[in-house]
């Protein structure tokens, strides 16, 4: 399922527990969840990103995060779409997309601060708020999105189209304290 060009060989030595097989099917969820959006806008994809488990061919995918290797390509799945992966941060890209093309996959869900700038901020809102789908994924166990995932899937903006607990049990994972996924698709409000 995955396109090996998208991973460098050492991959998954910063997140081995995101290695095995079980740790795909977040990315599989996610693409059946955009599949009707003109643009796809990844934030945290890390070392793998949802543009290989898209099984449409939107006009655009973008995925953002420090850890994905740079990677640019004018097709997916043999038609034209622009494809880029920037290794960066959320809050240093420009996003110029128009309100409810796009969907939005937050995945593996842990934003961390940009200098002074927080991960909840204008920025983020402004995204979340201005997207067709939102999908967010996230350990329980990692302090750092339990205390701001709430304020997102809470937005006045959104609301929950579903929700759901996975379990991944395979070798990679199954020793972390991250075998407990929560998952969430939202939808605007309005």
């Amino acid at each position: 399922m995955l396109n090996p060009e998208y991973l460098p060989a050492d991959a998954f030595d910063s997140l081995p527990h995101l290695a095995g097989p079980a740790a795909e099917i977040r990315q599989v969820l996610a693409a059946h969840f955009v599949r009707d959006c003109e643009h796809i806008v990844e934030i945290g994809g890390h070392i793998r990103p949802v543009t290989g488990y898209l099984t449409h061919t939107p006009k655009s995918v973008l995925s953002v995060d420090p850890k994905t290797p740079d990677y640019e390509s004018f097709e997916l799945n043999g038609k034209p779409s622009h494809v880029r992966h920037i290794a960066k941060k959320f809050q240093e890209v420009e996003y110029n997309y128009s309100p409810g093309s796009y969907g939005l996959v937050l995945l593996g869900y842990s934003l961390k601060p940009f200098g002074k700038r927080e991960p909840l901020g204008e920025l983020l809102f402004s995204l979340i708020d201005n997207a067709k789908v939102v999908v967010i994924e996230y350990p329980p166990e990692l302090e750092r999105a339990t205390s701001q995932v709430p304020e997102i899937v809470t937005r006045p903006s959104l609301k929950q189209f579903c929700s759901f607990a996975l379990d991944l049990h395979d070798d990679a994972i199954e020793d972390s304290p991250y075998t407990r996924r929560l998952f969430y698709v939202l939808h605007p409000a309005g």
